[in-house]
């Protein structure tokens, strides 16, 4: 198995495009997939030293909250943690980065999300995109000062 690769990829893709790649729900999805596969892994070797622990000591209580992982053990632990977190990183760096391209279109165009836009990005994206459009106009609406507009303010982010 080639740990984070689908992580790798989905940063890849961000890399190589021009301003923002069409949302890759199956590498996503990949991703995730591979997320849960490596959290049981984790969780069944936990389980299986904790059992190899009591059995090679079975004078010790059997506190399974308290026990520690054999040396052996450890270092496959180390790993899957590692490859979780990687992925997770990657994910939130996706679509942390697709995000603030949204925000920064929203500022820079009008409120209406361009239909070419539209068609690259995920539901949950577009749904973003709304409620974002109507913080900023309500945002702007209320800077009005003596009558008149102050104008397109800059973002606070």
């Amino acid at each position: 198995m080639n740990y984070g690769q689908t992580g790798k990829d989905l940063i890849l893709d961000l890399k190589r495009s021009d301003w923002l790649p069409p949302y890759n729900e199956e590498t996503v999805r990949s991703t995730l997939d591979e997320i849960s596969l490596h959290f049981d892994s984790l969780n069944d070797q936990v389980h299986a030293s904790k059992t190899t622990n009591a059995i090679t000591n079975p004078t010790k209580p059997t506190d399974t909250s308290s026990s520690a992982p054999s040396m052996q053990s450890r270092p496959a632990l180390l790993l899957h943690d590692a490859a979780i977190r990687r992925n997770k990183r990657c994910l939130l760096a996706y679509h942390a980065y697709r995000l603030d391209k949204l925000k920064a279109l929203r500022w820079d165009t009008s409120a209406s999300l361009p239909t070419h836009v539209r068609a690259l990005l995920s539901e949950a994206e577009v749904d973003f995109y709304a409620g974002y459009d109507k913080l900023i106009s309500v945002y702007n609406a209320g800077l009005v000062v003596a009558g008149e507009e102050v104008g397109n303010p800059t973002p606070l982010d």
